[in-house]
């Protein structure tokens, strides 16, 4: 039930810009499409994500990051299966699994449109570079599995308060 749920609700969402890059290969080809239209979906998720991510002020803010970001988990995980790697004072990790948006634009061959779905969780992190640091190594976008979202504490001085991955 949950797959059908999530296929449905990926299909909803990214409907419009299969529907808009098709058409508009008719005329500029695929690959101009998806550079005009990509955006589009890259201001989609980040709408999206903004119900997901927590706002941060400043760097105290992280201390409640990860508890107000597992708050939201109720809205999405029917549509993600979403695990915590590492939950820590100055580090949060997610695995995240089966991304609806990726996975239709995927089974639509437009898996060059999915890495514009995943450029919306780098915007919400461009708005908050004096609160944590996000990094993703694997990303459903680019064909992974899964995708990885560490969002770690900045500290005062603008470095990382963690350490390297082992």
């Amino acid at each position: 039930m949950k797959k059908y749920l999530r296929l449905f609700c990926g299909l909803i969402a990214v409907f419009p810009l299969i529907v808009s890059t098709r058409l508009l290969s008719i005329f500029v080809g695929q690959d101009k499409a998806v550079k005009c239209i990509g955006p589009l979906a890259t201001a989609g998720a980040k709408r999206l994500l903004k119900y997901w991510v927590p706002r941060a002020r400043k760097s105290d803010d992280f201390d409640s990051f990860a508890a107000r970001m597992k708050e939201n988990f109720w809205l999405w995980r029917p549509l993600y299966d979403i695990e915590i790697q590492r939950e820590e004072k100055d580090v949060f990790e997610l695995y995240i699994s089966n991304c609806p948006f990726c996975e239709i634009l995927n089974s639509f061959g437009l898996s060059t449109l999915s890495r514009y779905v995943c450029e919306g969780d780098w915007e919400i992190a461009k708005e908050h570079p004096d609160q944590w640091l996000f990094e993703r190594s694997h990303q459903i976008g680019s064909g992974d599995t899964y995708c990885n979202h560490t969002y770690k504490r900045i500290m005062e001085d603008g470095r990382s308060n963690s350490l390297p991955d082992q």
